[in-house]
């Protein structure tokens, strides 16, 4: 939104995603999703949906993601650099009038999925505050 200011872009990770069809494998892993938060694999976590919709089959998919540094946006990477960058960023947007700017990208922090449907209930009240305020005769 901000390009013609020519500032560095804000750093993020991105994700990979492999898919793998196992033969005669009832179930891969014991849940649905197995994170893996070890420099001795080159991989986040496994998901096998199967789990989720308590399919039955002889044979199973599962998703291996991987952590990488291009490609669609999804994790911040929130180091002194990129902090200091982000202000600048949300300063400017706080001026900006009629528009408004919400969710991951716009706080510059990863959010699960309820916190985003929250920050973005929070933040129509609050643009809607004034419209909605009864008028007070």
């Amino acid at each position: 939104y901000f390009a013609h200011l020519g500032w560095d872009k804000l750093e993020y990770r991105s994700l990979d995603f492999e898919r793998v069809v196992q033969k005669n494998v009832t179930y891969f892993q014991p849940a649905f999703v197995v994170n893996h938060p070890s420099s001795d694999v080159n991989f986040t976590r496994i998901v096998e949906y199967k789990h989720l919709f308590n399919q039955t089959s002889p044979h199973t998919v599962y998703f291996v993601e991987r952590s990488k540094d291009s490609g669609e946006p999804y994790y911040p990477v929130p180091n002194p650099k990129n902090k200091a960058l982000f202000a600048k960023y949300k300063e400017m947007s706080n001026n900006e009038k009629n528009v408004s700017f919400v969710g991951r990208l716009a706080n510059y922090k990863y959010f699960n999925m309820d916190e985003t449907i929250l920050n973005a209930l929070e933040l129509f009240d609050k643009d809607t505050e004034e419209v909605l305020k009864p008028s007070i005769k």
